[in-house]
């Protein structure tokens, strides 16, 4: 499948939801797992490959939440790999982003699928991480399960993404480890195409992960 992570001239990272039974069989972590768990992506873009290293001895995994005014907000997914930060926001509504934390906490854990630019490919690795089993704070914000973002938000969630803003706030959750650099994400769901595309949905109705 030719998958675009970037988008816009200033190449907005995209995060997705990929189903492991299409992309996890070259992996040894992912035995195991079920063949529906969905794989959570985050694109490394070539000019940042450089930042990866081979080992890291610590790493932690959180949520949170960025209020847009009153009513609106944003989930944020936050794992940290030694002193690299990978940042992932969806809509607070985005039914599922929520579907795919339900089916993490169900099991337990959480796989990472890392695509790494390599000229006009892609290299990939896959990391699994224990995932968070209790209830969440953002617990209190989740919409219904047929909720779709507005394009509103989305438009605003794609705007903070691309502004840097986001890096410039980070800070570590990792007592004395400082962040060497963090990668932001804006999540693309089937919820999302709902929103945006929704002349797109038919094809997708199938399948929730791409």
């Amino acid at each position: 499948m030719d998958i675009n992570y970037f988008v816009g001239p200033n190449r907005m990272p995209i995060a997705l939801l990929r189903a492991l039974d299409e992309v996890g069989a070259p992996f040894r972590q992912a035995r195991g797992l079920p063949g529906d768990m969905p794989a959570l992506t985050c694109a490394i873009p070539k000019e940042k490959r450089h930042l990866l290293g081979s080992t890291y001895e610590k790493s932690t995994l959180g949520f949170g939440f960025i209020d847009l005014d009153e009513r609106r907000k944003l989930q944020t997914l936050r794992f940290q790999m030694g002193d690299l930060q990978f940042y992932f926001v969806a809509d607070m509504l985005d039914a599922t982003m929520w579907e795919a934390i339900d089916v993490w906490r169900t099991v337990g854990r959480l796989p990472f699928l890392f695509y790494v630019e390599e000229g006009d490919s892609w290299d990939a690795s896959f990391v699994v991480v224990d995932a968070i089993t209790g209830p969440l704070r953002n617990e209190a914000f989740r919409g219904t399960p047929d909720a779709v973002p507005s394009a509103s938000t989305l438009y605003e969630l794609f705007d903070l993404v691309s502004s840097g803003q986001l890096q410039e706030a980070a800070t570590s959750d990792i007592p004395g480890v400082p962040l060497r650099h963090v990668f932001v994400n804006a999540m693309s769901t089937y919820s999302m195409v709902q929103a945006l595309m929704p002349d797109r949905t038919a094809k997708l109705e199938a399948r929730r992960y791409v």
